[in-house]
């Protein structure tokens, strides 16, 4: 039993499970927390903390029983009473859970026994799983907690680790729970943070870590590196979402038969292919279960009979996105569109987008792995940049969400895909593939994650390394 050397390159803001939002600080909720469900490395929904669940449509009710011999950190028995509570912690507005409205489709929960769970639904919600991913905490110790204390506190979890030491901004530990019921393959995970992501083929070569996300520019260099290669593995994985173009459809000038150009020079043609050159694959529809057999037509079009000029923003911080639209900017010059680069850093970026302050962008979604589109697509959803409202889309993705056979839920966003498709609010574009670099002396399982959702990582809980 040994120390796991992981490099990240942030910082987590919280230890809080609750307010976790980066990727960071969720990669490290995985190993201290656990959830009734869990996406796996292959993107399934599956069974945590959960042993078994029966559905009931006509009642509107989902019995749960928990799996036993689950212990929070104080050798407490993790129970029924620890989820209700979790859930009442969440639902209550004062303590600002940001995926509050996650949980709207929760009529009721209550514990049967210690572990039998009865949940009432407010109407058939198809992802009822996809929703029963956050963190189990202890009741006892949550119990009359003062929300904004609890902003500052770090629970205890039941999964195989806890935070052991805190080092801002050099990095952190975990330690093994002692009443984990599995022996694992490390004792400890130390975490340390790299100020500059081309450092860490380096810190690899030198020793100094174990693991780490290695840049896409790194990852090609690495075939050419005997050196590289005989000091660390390099694993490709997924992360399920994609970069789009996103139009500002309040803007007059950007009509139609302008999105349909720009459509049809990014996803018909070649054009991604070659500025991909195999860093990433071509996504083509919002509704990424979709996309391998949703191969793109061109639209019939018109030509620009004048120049048309628009500004188009990304975030000055992605070299891709950056290289993208320099790349886009002079591509489209051939077409009588004239766009502007506008560079600006993450958090002005974001602003800009939830403003409307663009005529194009270009962004990135990481998403839950299930069909709903709502808060991107949606009159009223969070993630809607595009200003983007039909009555007919917004019917279709609510009626997805309630439809709870698979194969009559698939053919609704089938239909979802043609409305998109007739509007374009926004233009899908690519995957990219991410790259982890393991040490030799590491051994890789065979199962390890190789499709990350937005609460997943590469290493998740370390079960089976």
């Amino acid at each position: 039993m040994r120390v796991l050397r992981i490099a990240c390159f942030d910082f987590p803001a919280t230890f809080n499970p609750v307010y976790a939002t980066s990727e960071t600080a969720q990669a490290v909720m995985n190993k201290i927390y656990q959830s009734l469900f869990y996406f796996d490395g292959q993107g399934k929904i599956r069974p945590e903390l959960v042993a078994a669940a029966s559905p009931n449509e006509a009642r509107l009710e989902i019995s749960l029983t928990l799996k036993k011999g689950a212990f929070f950190a104080d050798g407490s028995a993790l129970s029924s009473r620890d989820v209700v509570a979790t859930v009442a912690l969440l639902k209550n507005p004062l303590f600002e859970y940001p995926y509050l409205a996650d949980l709207d489709f929760l009529e009721k929960i209550e514990a049967i026994d210690p572990l039998n769970l009865r949940i009432k639904l407010k109407g058939k919600f198809a992802p009822w799983k996809n929703y029963l991913t956050f963190k189990i905490l202890n009741a006892e110790e949550i119990r009359s907690f003062d929300p904004l204390k609890f902003r500052r506190h770090v629970p205890m979890g039941s999964g195989p680790y806890k935070l052991a030491r805190r080092n801002e901004p050099e990095g952190f530990e975990l330690q093994g729970n002692p009443f984990w019921p599995r022996p694992g393959s490390f004792a400890r995970i130390r975490y340390s943070v790299l100020r500059e992501s081309r450092q860490a083929p380096l810190k690899l070569l030198n020793a100094e870590i174990d693991a780490v996300e290695i840049h896409s520019d790194d990852a090609k260099t690495y075939s050419q590196m005997k050196k590289w290669q005989k000091q660390f593995s390099l694993m490709k994985y997924n992360k399920f979402g994609f970069t789009y173009l996103v139009f500002n459809m309040k803007n007059s000038r950007i009509d139609r038969n302008l999105r349909r150009i720009l459509y049809n020079r990014l996803l018909p043609t070649s054009f991604l292919d070659i500025f991909l050159q195999g860093t990433g694959e071509k996504v083509f529809s919002p509704f990424l279960y979709l996309s391998a057999e949703k191969r793109p037509q061109p639209f019939p079009t018109v030509a620009m009979s004048a120049p048309r000029k628009l500004k188009i923003l990304t975030n000055s911080e992605s070299v891709v996105r950056k290289q993208l639209v320099l790349f886009l900017c002079e591509e489209m010059k051939a077409f009588n569109i004239e766009l502007e680069p506008v560079f600006v850093e993450y958090k002005t970026f974001l602003k800009y987008l939830k403003q409307g302050n663009f005529d194009l962008a270009v962004s990135a979604f990481l998403l839950d792995m299930d069909w709903n589109l709502k808060d991107i697509l949606g009159s009223d959803g969070y993630f809607n940049y595009a200003g983007f409202s039909e009555r007919k889309m917004d019917e279709v993705l609510e009626k997805g969400l309630h439809e709870m056979d698979a194969g009559k839920r698939r053919k609704i966003y089938d239909h979802a895909h043609d409305l998109w498709l007739k509007s374009l609010p926004l233009i899908p574009l690519f995957n990219l593939n991410y790259y982890m670099g393991i040490s030799r002396a590491i051994k890789i399982p065979q199962k390890r994650f190789n499709l990350i959702g937005s609460c997943g990582d590469f290493f998740y809980n370390l079960q089976g390394w």
